[in-house]
């Protein structure tokens, strides 16, 4: 869902522009208000299976394909404020490194991937814990949570076409949630999956105010660092299909503004696939790979600064809002 350069105009992109740096700075600011530092490092293993799993095109009917947003899954296990934070950075390594979505259109997308993707998760689960705090919550909490956060995504971008003129609204809203619905049981069921097995091996992540100590994520950190590497190795297998967006865009002739065929800034590895590598599984592994890793250590590295920011504070001090 990731929109390229050109299918936005001046006025929409710069809307969304602002939207985007206003949010971010806030989550910027509530990081830095909010922060329990022993959350670092599973900050940045989360950016990185994000970036892995998004890479796992899977074929869906009509000749289409989807892939795992995270936005929600984000939202669930770290809040929403810290959950835009990662999705930003999973974006603007996309953005910069393999030409996944515009420079122009990075504010829009992360508007849809980042703020309302995790805000709605977040909220969704959290309106399921209040009322019951039971595992059958917990799953169905965290699948309507990311089904929704892809379907509210997908009608922020047909809103976004249609202001831009790239689309009549009627058409590009009946198009994008029908297809990105059908994407969205593939995403409820990869993030209540993993919430059912958080729930099960780390409860204390998932409960709302916990404390938890280093030592409570080291078993979560381990697993969802050897599934990102996994996945970015594997991610040469993902579907060749067109993702939702481009599909309704192009195959579905909903779009009528110009694509751009490249960034503004040329990718090093446009189309996740380290160049001058004959093979193509070498090339595309490689490249997943080495976004994983800099996904990782870019959310590592703001996460840190923002908590050395917030050093000293008393974590009993700092006021209860969404998380």
């Amino acid at each position: 869902m990731h929109i390229p350069d050109g299918m936005l105009d001046t006025k929409t992109f710069s809307t969304l522009w602002v939207g985007a740096a206003t949010g971010v700075g806030y989550a910027g600011y509530w990081v830095r208000k909010n922060f329990d530092s022993s959350k670092i490092v599973l900050m940045a293993v989360m950016a990185a299976l994000i970036f892995a799993l998004q890479m796992l095109n899977f074929p869906i009917a009509g000749g289409t394909s989807g892939h795992f947003t995270g936005g929600a899954l984000v939202g669930i296990m770290l809040g929403a404020w810290p959950g835009a934070i990662v999705m930003t950075g999973v974006l603007l390594i996309q953005a910069l490194f393999f030409g996944d979505g515009g420079i122009t259109t990075l504010g829009a997308n992360i508007v849809n991937l980042a703020i309302i993707g995790c805000f709605t998760g977040a909220l969704i689960y959290q309106l399921f814990q209040r009322i019951s705090k039971s595992l059958t919550s917990k799953i169905v909490g965290s699948f309507l949570g990311a089904f929704l956060a892809v379907v509210f995504s997908a009608a922020a971008v047909a809103l976004q076409l249609w202001v831009s003129g790239s689309a009549q609204f009627i058409a590009a809203l009946s198009a994008m949630t029908f297809w990105h619905a059908i994407i969205g049981v593939g995403e409820g069921i990869i993030t209540a999956g993993i919430i059912a097995y958080i729930a099960k091996v780390r409860p204390k992540i998932l409960d709302e105010g916990a404390q938890s100590s280093k030592g409570s994520f080291k078993s979560v950190v381990v697993v969802f660092s050897v599934v990102a590497l996994l996945a970015a190795s594997l991610s040469f297998l993902a579907s060749t299909h067109p993702d939702g967006l481009e599909f309704v865009y192009f195959e579905q002739e909903i779009g009528t503004a110009e694509i751009a065929e490249e960034t503004l800034i040329p990718a090093p590895m446009p189309d996740y696939a380290l160049p001058g590598i004959e093979n193509e599984a070498l090339a595309i592994a490689g490249a997943g790979i080495i976004g994983t890793m800099l996904t990782g250590v870019l959310i590592w590295a703001l996460a840190l600064a923002l908590s050395r920011k917030n050093k000293g504070k008393d974590p009993a001090e700092t006021e209860e809002v969404l998380e």
